[in-house]
């Protein structure tokens, strides 16, 4: 089978390389697809990723017996064949059409990378390129007996690889090992304008069952972009028959193309399992902690708190702006309380993508302060000491604190689905 992976053609000023993807489809229109087109997240950590660090593969051949709808193209529709058969090609002369392609619609201000090869790549080279950095010499040894090229540097190289060596059946952490997601296009003519969907027929294709992260819970759309990039919408869930069924509901303005993508999307395969004393800048982790701080707010609205992990080792963690009511969550959580937290690790500080309370110590609060016989409120005479009223000079013992609602559950906890990394998964689809 002829597989082509294709990565970093856009950039934060435009493009897109799951819609250059489909311009490589229509340019090799004498192949068929024969596997679902594959948007792989990466590392999200990596200091030189444009938006959501994606790449895309397709796998192409001879498509025999019976096909599936999953995409349509200007008009054109395209299918996935159950079966295929062997159809010859020159990996060479498929570079040079793929190359004029991303030379024509790349950004000029990204570092594009193609890898043709005859079959998957080892499924190792993914599982670093999701959780850690890929070197040279991984990318070299994983990569021979394929053709590669790109403009500009090439970095795009290692993540077209990467995306060659994601099969999407097997899970590390939570047992999904992909999600998928229907891209609605733009026409061209749009691009960089507004785009005209409405909020409401959003929200009625959020409460369709399996689909998830198409809005907040106040409401606002998560699943339309505001880049000047190709993309009109994503619409994502774990049953890819219900996004081809219902994707035609949402308007008014209507894609130009669409095209279903299986993705590694939601399935928390950038988390590992470390302790605190190992984790370095770049990593993602979940961890099972307990708080040794209660959250301090900084200018920008940022929460901060410490915690410890089983082997006393103490680092920072952070809820940002964006998170929204999550950083309330936050504001709540005492010493002692036990959590698992998952996130990643920059300047030394976890920044967390979600949370789960496993524990929580005893909350109390002081009561009011006991009113005398004479019917005056006493007042205390120090920290730990006695009441006394000024009144009448009788004292009484400091009444007992009284136990208060922490206000918090025994259950996972997360940002709104706009501020959300790509592959991290919802709570919704959480199995543990």
């Amino acid at each position: 089978m002829l597989h082509i992976g294709l990565d970093d053609t856009d950039s934060v000023k435009g493009g897109c390389t799951t819609w250059l993807a489909t311009e490589v489809i229509q340019e090799l229109s004498e192949f068929d697809l024969v596997d679902y087109p594959r948007l792989v997240r990466l590392n999200p950590n990596v200091p030189w990723k444009t938006r959501g660090n994606g790449a895309v593969a397709l796998t192409l051949g001879k498509g025999i017996g019976s096909k599936k709808l999953i995409g349509e193209l200007d008009g054109k529709p395209f299918f996935i064949f159950e079966k295929s058969a062997e159809k010859k090609y020159d990996k060479e002369q498929i570079l040079e059409r793929v190359l004029d392609l991303i030379h024509k619609h790349s950004m000029p201000d990204s570092e594009p990378g193609v890898v043709i090869s005859d079959s998957f790549l080892p499924e190792g080279l993914y599982w670093q390129g999701v959780s850690n950095i890929v070197t040279k010499d991984m990318l070299l040894e994983s990569i021979e007996g394929t053709v590669s090229s790109g403009l500009r540097g090439s970095r795009g190289i290692f993540g077209a690889a990467c995306s060659l060596a994601w099969s999407g059946s097997f899970s590390k952490v939570n047992g999904i090992s992909h999600t998928w997601e229907l891209i609605g296009y733009r026409n061209q003519d749009n691009w960089g304008t507004k785009r005209n969907i409405e909020s409401s027929a959003v929200r009625k294709i959020s409460n369709i069952e399996t689909v998830f992260s198409c809005t907040d819970l106040d409401g606002k759309v998560a699943m339309v972009p505001n880049s000047p990039c190709p993309v009109l919408w994503g619409f994502r869930g774990t049953n890819k028959d219900k996004l081809i069924q219902n994707f035609d509901k949402l308007g008014p303005e209507i894609p130009s193309r669409w095209l279903l993508y299986k993705t590694n999307q939601a399935t928390d395969d950038h988390l590992r399992s470390k302790e605190i004393s190992k984790i370095k800048d770049g990593d993602s982790v979940n961890i099972e902690v307990s708080v040794t701080s209660k959250s301090t707010i900084i200018k920008g609205g940022h929460r901060f708190f410490e915690v410890q992990d089983k082997f006393n080792q103490t680092t920072n963690c952070a809820a940002f702006e964006p998170t929204k009511n999550f950083r309330h969550i936050v504001d709540k959580l005492e010493i002692g309380d036990l959590l698992i937290i998952c996130g990643s690790v920059n300047n030394g500080t976890i920044n967390l993508e979600k949370l789960r309370i496993l524990s929580l110590v005893p909350r109390f609060l002081k009561p009011a302060n006991p009113i005398c016989v004479c019917g005056q409120r006493t007042h205390s005479s120090g920290k730990e000491s006695y009441y006394r009223c000024k009144s009448c000079s009788k004292k009484y013992d400091r009444p007992e604190k009284v136990v208060a609602s922490s206000g918090l559950e025994l259950k996972w906890y997360e940002p709104p689905a706009s501020s959300r990394r790509h592959l991290s998964t919802p709570i919704s689809l959480m199995h543990y």
